[in-house]
């Protein structure tokens, strides 16, 4: 739906206006930056180079607030937080706080939530600016609004118990920056034009994290740079990414590419592969299983000539690679160490399915003692049995591994089903748009949309990925993208007009 200030016509006056309130907003931009830049000056020499690219980043999201979107979706791809990689240094950057990187009492809010709520912000003026907000909520509307709604409910519910108020936001704040997230992209990508960027954003830095993955466990993880700690050589959730890439290559080579594309996604899937080898990451390997089953299960209704001569001889291969790798305990056999395991797990990952399994006893008792509304975000779960010390992560009784569990330990029955309707909702509009349409690259995120979900979810079954930043942002990028697909324009002339009154002379 369109919401109209004021009906006008493109008048002079008009137009002299929006550029005087356009050069308003870039002035206040600029001595904000320039305030921040010169801070950055003071502080550190190495901040200076990382200034002039903020600097440029928010130049770009002021002209169009779509930028600002792809910057975001090319960030959360590109860099994990917490690695002690010096080419991961900007994730640990963007994945922390401003108390903790710049040491700024009381700046609890991390630099990627700092760029979300910057884009809305633009996003917003462009709105105001051209006084007419032409605010889509997408075919994933309501049951987005419904979610939103039950996390709300979660955090008041929390604060109403007594629950300190940083530790609710810190729980929650990402799955409000997943709606967020869905809100932007729903609203800013408006042409078949625009999917495309997308899609070659996700085939690059995907592709260049991949490289970058296998470069780290050669030249650093196996030389002792990054410690005897394998757990903390790799991000948990970068195995999603990887994912992504993988069905990203399949889809492409079934329903077709730019010529670029088609000619480096093999060697894009290839080392996409290799980096999941080598992180040794079972519960990811699991997830690209399930996401590439359910691919296989679309094309034996949309195409059939594909399941054939794609999803069969690689389903023959596996049936004969799992009984040959069983016990096989390299690289090559990892995709069997992590379905063994699901039975018959190693010492390592029988600890870890112990420790699971403790933890999981008392998010269900938890539940137990008020599954209909929940405890609420910013309260402990219960301790009914004790579990092996991990007192050194903050959240450790707050935020369990048993992450779909946690939103309905957190909202109540109510939030986890306006979960699970947003998610049965956004892989049912995915299958519907593959089915449906014809154009090569709806078709691509769509199936690269469904991947996503179906990685997460079974990722964080298992594992912290909904209460990180980067998860719930691709969560909330990939719905709102996919909520968009079905009413593109093919005509960009259009779009850019609308979105270029404010930039164009």
């Amino acid at each position: 739906m369109a919401i109209a200030f004021d009906a006008h016509e493109l008048s002079t006056s008009w137009l002299d206006g929006t550029r005087k309130r356009r050069l308003i907003l870039l002035t206040a931009g600029t001595t904000a930056l320039s305030l921040v830049l010169a801070r950055l000056i003071l502080m550190w020499d190495v901040a200076v180079a990382v200034g002039v690219l903020v600097w440029l980043a928010v130049a770009a999201m002021l002209a169009r607030p779509r930028y600002g979107l792809y910057l975001l979706l090319a960030v959360v791809l590109l860099f994990e937080g917490g690695s002690e990689d010096p080419l991961m240094m900007p994730g640990n950057y963007l994945d922390r706080s401003l108390q903790e990187t710049l040491r700024l009492s009381g700046a609890i809010f991390f630099p990627i939530e700092i760029l979300v709520v910057l884009i809305t912000i633009v996003w917003l003026a462009h709105g105001l600016m051209r006084k007419q907000l032409d605010f889509q909520a997408g075919s994933l509307g309501r049951p987005v609004l419904f979610f939103a709604l039950a996390l709300t409910f979660g955090m008041m519910r929390g604060l109403a118990a007594g629950a300190v108020f940083n530790y609710s936001f810190w729980e929650s704040r990402f799955l409000f920056a997943m709606v967020l997230c869905y809100m932007l992209a729903a609203n800013t990508i408006r042409t078949r034009a625009h999917v495309k960027t997308a899609l070659s954003i996700v085939m690059i830095c995907a592709a260049l994290f991949a490289i970058e993955a296998v470069w780290r466990r050669f030249a650093l993880a196996n030389t002792g740079a990054l410690g005897p700690a394998q757990e903390l050589w790799y991000a948990h959730e970068d195995v999603v990414v990887w994912g992504v890439l993988i069905l990203m290559v399949i889809a492409q080579q079934v329903f077709g590419a730019p010529c670029w594309q088609r000619i480096i996604g093999p060697f894009a899937l290839t080392i996409a592969g290799l980096a999941m080898l080598v992180s040794e990451r079972r519960a990811g390997i699991i997830a690209v299983i399930i996401a590439f089953f359910a691919l296989a299960a679309v094309l034996f209704f949309v195409k059939r000539r594909a399941f054939i001569f794609l999803v069969i001889p690689l389903t023959v291969a596996g049936m004969v690679y799992l009984p040959l790798f069983w016990n096989n305990t390299g690289t090559l056999g990892q995709p069997a160490r992590a379905v063994r395991s699901i039975s018959d797990p190693d010492p390592r990952d029988a600890a870890s399915n112990e420790w699971r399994g403790l933890e999981a006893i008392n998010v269900r008792a938890t539940i137990a003692s008020d599954p209909l509304l929940g405890v609420g975000f910013g309260r402990p779960f219960l301790q009914i049995v004790t579990v092996p010390d991990i007192s050194f992560f903050e959240f450790w009784n707050y935020e369990s591994h048993h992450d779909i569990l946690w939103v309905w330990m957190k909202t109540g029955a109510i939030g986890f089903i306006a979960f699970f309707t947003l998610i049965g909702s956004a892989i049912a509009r995915a299958v519907w748009l593959i089915k449906t349409r014809r154009e090569p690259e709806i078709r691509v995120f769509s199936i690269i949309a469904l991947s996503a979900i179906f990685m997460s979810i079974t990722f964080c079954y298992v594992d912290l990925g909904l209460t990180s930043p980067r998860i719930p942002i691709v969560l909330g990028l990939m719905m709102g993208m996919l909520a968009a697909l079905d009413r593109l324009r093919d005509d960009s002339s259009r779009s850019n007009l609308m979105e270029g009154q404010l930039t164009s002379s």
